[in-house]
């Protein structure tokens, strides 16, 4: 499924595939994500989304008064996305850009969160250390993705692969095997310092409804969020850096 598809071709192929004009409801790595990026919210702070699609996690910061819509930015290739999103937090920067060229002034934002698009990045070193400019010293990065050390959902990608079933796990044009080692490596060689994992998805692909909050909760104060299938792993851009 790794296709070289052009820019172009990529974000005609997410706007083709766009999932309509209802907000989804939150993903697992947002239920995850959300209550620590709530403690990192207060007013003044500026947070963007990359690769937002329907910039759930932002919405609901506005909504539930943690940040003002001025404060709160997002991007996407999709351009469907993004009209759905100025449509949903009208108060809000929302842009098309792409992630090798944000247009974005340096050290800028105090919060950004990347959910589930690393893997769909040809060059996803190049794009860290533009986000790593984009981040004052000192602010706080979310990246969440699918973690093929979870072997149950490892297996149904591979299935998918050979069986040529790209709906059983919604692969893309682009579509990367990752694990929590590859993406901290990356994240380091970029100039972030790790400082926790948050679990979500921990169940094969046949008990995945079955996963509540408090179960997820529950294996995340074991300290298993490295074999989560949807990791939110935080990082922080330090004080100082040679960067």
């Amino acid at each position: 499924m790794n296709v070289p598809f052009s820019k172009k071709q990529n974000a005609a192929w997410y706007d083709a595939h766009y999932y309509g004009d209802k907000r989804l409801p939150p993903g697992p790595w947002h239920r995850g994500l959300l209550p620590d990026l709530i403690g990192e919210c207060s007013p003044e702070k500026r947070l963007v989304e990359l690769g937002c699609g329907q910039a759930q996690i932002p919405c609901l910061l506005a909504e539930r008064g943690h940040l003002p819509p001025e404060n709160i930015y997002g991007t996407d290739q999709s351009r469907s996305a993004i009209d759905f999103v100025r449509r949903e937090l009208p108060g809000g920067h929302f842009d098309v850009q792409d992630l090798y060229e944000l247009e974005y002034p340096a050290n800028h934002f105090d919060l950004c969160v990347m959910l589930e698009t690393i893997e769909h990045l040809e060059e996803p070193l190049v794009v860290l250390k533009k986000i790593h400019s984009i981040i004052k010293p000192g602010g706080h990065f979310y990246i969440s993705f699918p973690n093929y050390l979870n072997l149950p959902w490892f297996a149904v990608r591979l299935l998918a692969q050979w069986l040529n079933h790209p709906n059983w796990i919604g692969l893309q044009p682009v579509d990367k095997i990752y694990t929590v080692f590859g993406v901290k490596k990356y994240a380091r060689q970029a100039g972030f310092v790790f400082e926790k994992g948050i679990g979500s998805n921990y169940g094969p692909p046949v008990l995945d409804s079955l996963e509540t909050d408090g179960l997820t909760r529950l294996f995340n104060r074991l300290h298993l969020w490295w074999w989560s299938f949807h990791p939110v792993l935080k990082f922080k851009k330090p004080l100082q850096t040679s960067l």
